[in-house]
C-alpha cells in the first residue's frame, strides 16, 4: 500500500513540475485584468508585470495590423475574381472567336468564382477582426486599461514609505442631528 502511495506521490510530482519550474511560461490567465491581484502577486514573486501588459498590448495590435494585411490582400483577390467572372460572362457576340477569353471561358468563370468567393470570406474575417480588436470594448482597450490602473497603483505604492494612508473626513447626519469627524485607515 505504502509503494503506490509513493508510486502516485511521484506521478503527481512529475505531472505538475511545470508549475513548479520558475523558467516555465505558465503564467496564470486571470491576472490579465485585475491589477490588485497583478499588484499582490508581483510583491510575492518579483514578476515583471510592465513587460506582462507590454506584451499583451503589443499582441493585440499585431492581430490588428495581421487583419490588414489579410483584408487587403482579401480585396485584391476578390478584385481579380468580379473581373475575371465579369470577362467571362460577358456576351460572346462582342469578343473575337480566336480570344483567349472565349478559349477558356469555363476556366475563367470557375476561377472568377472561387477567387470571389475567397476573397469575399478573407476580407469579411479580416473586417471582423478589426471591428472587434480596435475601440472601446477590444482587449487591446481593457489590457491599457489594467496596465494604467497597475501603473497608479504602483506609484501609490511607492509613493507611501508605510505603505497606509489616513483619510480624515467631516460627517454630517442630517436625520440624527449630529456630525463628527470619519476617520479611515488604508493599508
Amino acid at each position: 500500500m505504502i509503494q503506490r502511495i509513493f508510486a502516485l506521490l511521484l506521478i503527481a510530482a512529475v505531472l505538475c513540475s511545470a508549475h513548479a519550474n520558475p523558467s516555465s511560461d505558465l503564467r496564470p490567465p486571470y491576472f490579465a485584468k485585475d491589477s490588485v491581484q497583478a499588484e499582490q502577486h508581483a510583491t510575492l514573486t518579483q514578476v515583471d508585470f510592465d513587460g506582462y501588459y507590454e506584451n499583451l498590448i503589443q499582441a493585440e495590435k499585431d492581430a490588428v495590423r495581421n487583419a490588414t494585411t489579410i483584408g487587403i490582400a482579401s480585396g485584391v483577390v476578390t478584385g481579380f475574381g468580379v473581373f475575371a467572372t465579369v470577362i467571362a460572362f460577358r456576351d460572346k457576340d462582342q469578343t473575337k472567336e480566336n480570344s483567349y477569353a472565349e478559349t477558356h471561358r469555363q476556366l475563367l468563370q470557375v476561377g472568377g468564382i472561387a477567387f470571389t468567393a475567397i476573397g469575399t470570406i478573407g476580407l469579411i474575417r479580416s473586417i471582423y477582426t478589426i471591428v472587434t480588436s480596435t475601440g472601446e470594448n477590444s482587449k487591446r482597450a481593457s489590457y491599457e486599461h489594467a496596465y494604467e490602473i497597475y501603473k497608479r497603483r504602483r506609484s501609490e505604492l511607492k509613493d507611501g514609505t508605510d505603505g497606509a494612508k489616513v483619510i480624515l473626513t467631516p460627517t454630517v447626519d442630517l436625520l440624527g442631528a449630529t456630525a463628527g469627524l470619519n476617520l479611515n485607515i488604508l493599508f
